[in-house]
């Protein structure tokens, strides 16, 4: 738990923690599909007695090693949609209570893109118009390849079952909106992956169609759905869970110390290219303009932090793979190979090839 462990580097990278009911409900699911769960609690720092406290945390770390076994023992069994279907409303606190008395379902949309990071800091949602469709579109924080289809697919049949569960099905059929065949019309979901052989076995029972070797992850629905009224809208209870999530929000990015430790140890574990300084600070819930003034105040910047993250990055590539150095800058996210040779050469005061050719010798502290 998060109480516990005295690795200093581990501490670090469990800045960011997940409300342990998630584990708990994971391991049911996965003890529920006949599989024995007490492996997924191996050489972790919590049991599933831990678990049962309302208000356990576990590191975002752990919590990914249990993910990646649970998928491991269940994954062929439809982990991800049995998953789904137990992450009920009551599970997800005060953002559930927020989106349930939404006045419309933008309003919930909206609560849920704001708050997601305090249920899943491994994920972000970004949100768009292109037409008369609404974009809804998972990112994942962390560089965990491996498990993002299944995150993908789970957190989708989540929004997507609360979503047909929480709408106001008169005010939604008055508006067109109403279930065919148990579906609700015009939304999708896509996902990357190939469709799963289980797919099939859960298809009845969800309320849109997903859609499997699409170009990128997102949920596609009609603008007008943003009108419809959530069953239970109550503008005034709903800006109080609001304000509650607002307020656990600040206390978890105020607790997680440092701001500059906090995005440098995010960043380490992001793909390439890194985001903006703008996309960081909406991660923060601050405005680009805040984050730099507290940056500055560490004596330090975005930029700087950035590079200096690119370059440990970099070193490692050279140093233990024998991906080209072409392959290299494009990896970290470098559009022009001459833009990271400059940047190499400013780190370390050799360029790439030389720094490969001369070996494991530590670079000189030359970047930032």
């Amino acid at each position: 738990m998060t109480t516990t462990g005295t690795d200093k580097e581990r501490r670090m990278l469990g800045l960011f923690l997940v409300p342990g009911v998630y584990m708990r409900v994971l391991a049911e699911t996965v003890r529920q599909l006949g599989h024995n769960d007490r492996q997924l609690y191996e050489g972790l720092e919590f049991s599933a007695e831990d678990l049962k406290a309302n208000d356990s945390r576990v590191f975002v770390t752990d919590a990914i090693l249990m993910a990646q076994r649970a998928l491991e023992l269940a994954g062929p069994d439809g982990l991800s949609f049995a998953l789904a279907r137990e992450l009920r409303l009551t599970i997800h606190g005060t953002l559930g209570f927020a989106a349930l008395t939404s006045p419309t379902f933008e309003g919930a949309l909206d609560s849920v893109h704001r708050y997601l990071q305090l249920r899943a800091p491994f994920l972000s949602m970004k949100q768009s118009l292109a037409g008369e469709q609404v974009i809804v579109q998972l990112c994942t924080e962390f560089d965990v390849p491996e498990l993002y289809p299944f995150l993908a697919e789970t957190v989708s049949a989540t929004l997507i079952l609360l979503t047909e569960q929480l709408l106001d099905r008169n005010d939604a059929e008055s508006r067109g909106f109403a279930l065919s065949d148990g579906k609700l019309p015009g939304v999708t979901v896509r996902l990357s992956a190939p469709e799963p052989a289980y797919y099939r076995a859960f298809e009845n029972q969800l309320p849109v169609k997903f859609q499997y070797n699409q170009p990128e992850v997102m949920l596609v629905f009609p603008k007008g759905l943003l009108d419809v009224r959530m069953r239970l809208a109550d503008a005034e209870a709903s800006q109080m869970a609001r304000d509650q999530c607002e307020f656990e929000l600040q206390k978890a990015l105020k607790e997680q110390g440092d701001i500059t430790l906090a995005i440098r140890n995010m960043l380490r574990m992001m793909p390439g290219p890194l985001p903006s300084l703008e996309a960081m600070a909406d991660r923060f819930c601050v405005s680009s303009r805040t984050l730099k003034r507290r940056l500055a105040d560490r004596d330090t910047s975005y930029r700087e932090i950035v590079e200096s993250v690119l370059k440990d990055r970099a070193i490692q590539l050279l140093r233990y793979t024998n991906q080209s150095v072409s392959e290299i800058a494009y990896e970290l996210g470098y559009a022009d190979l001459s833009n990271f040779s400059r940047a190499f050469r400013k780190w370390t005061g050799k360029s790439a090839s030389e720094f490969r050719e001369d070996g494991p010798d530590p670079a000189p502290e030359l970047g930032p």
